[in-house]
């Protein structure tokens, strides 16, 4: 009679700490899918960025974080129209035969020249330091191009495309662009949602 008793309490007790768990996962999960939000990328922000270039339209401001953690950035939809034409292209861009001569976002990043120009409107990103994001002056555009220096530093970008999930060390924001440079014909953008620390 003991030994049935015994088991039977074991049991209550594992149930009640399984119910328990399961009710902290589930109180847990909507504080991390509150940090996801949606964000337009208007298919002119270039940040500046490139050679030639005709606007400074900033990067978009998409996730401030306060301390470490991953960033997860995910593409929902859009297209970018990359000229008068009519040329369109996804997350990942495109290539561009008849480019040559123009250095795009992702090549002022490698400090390449004008190389062949691989996706070209493809959805990019940088992720700046909250120490630098306020500095008197800052904004979102190529730093190099600044007189004060106080705008992004171009080695920090990174294609996204479709999506990309990364780790950061700091507080800081992360801004999202178009890997173009002569955006004044551009028109549409990318719909996406970040999710963060």
């Amino acid at each position: 009679m003991r030994n049935t008793k015994m088991v039977s309490l074991s049991r209550v007790k594992l149930f009640c700490i399984g119910t328990a768990l399961m009710l902290i996962m589930l109180v847990a999960a909507p504080t991390t899918a509150a940090h996801a939000q949606s964000v337009f990328v208007p298919g002119n922000a270039s940040g500046y960025f490139g050679n030639p270039v005709d606007q400074a339209v900033p990067f978009v401001s998409a996730l401030t974080v306060s301390g470490p953690g991953r960033i997860t950035v995910t593409y929902v939809s859009g297209l970018v129209t990359l000229n008068s034409h009519g040329d369109t292209t996804g997350p990942n861009g495109t290539s561009c035969d008849s480019c040559k001569g123009m250095q795009f976002p992702l090549h002022e990043a490698r400090g390449s020249g004008f190389g062949k120009a691989n996706n070209v409107g493809a959805l990019i990103g940088v992720f700046v330091p909250q120490s630098r994001v306020l500095r008197k002056g800052f904004s979102a555009i190529d730093g190099t191009k600044d007189a004060l220096r106080v705008g992004v530093m171009p080695g920090g970008l990174f294609l996204i495309g479709e999506g990309k999930a990364f780790d950061v060390t700091e507080a800081g924001t992360l801004f999202l662009g178009i890997n173009d440079t002569i955006v004044g014909d551009n028109s549409g953008g990318f719909n996406v949602t970040v999710a963060g620390p």
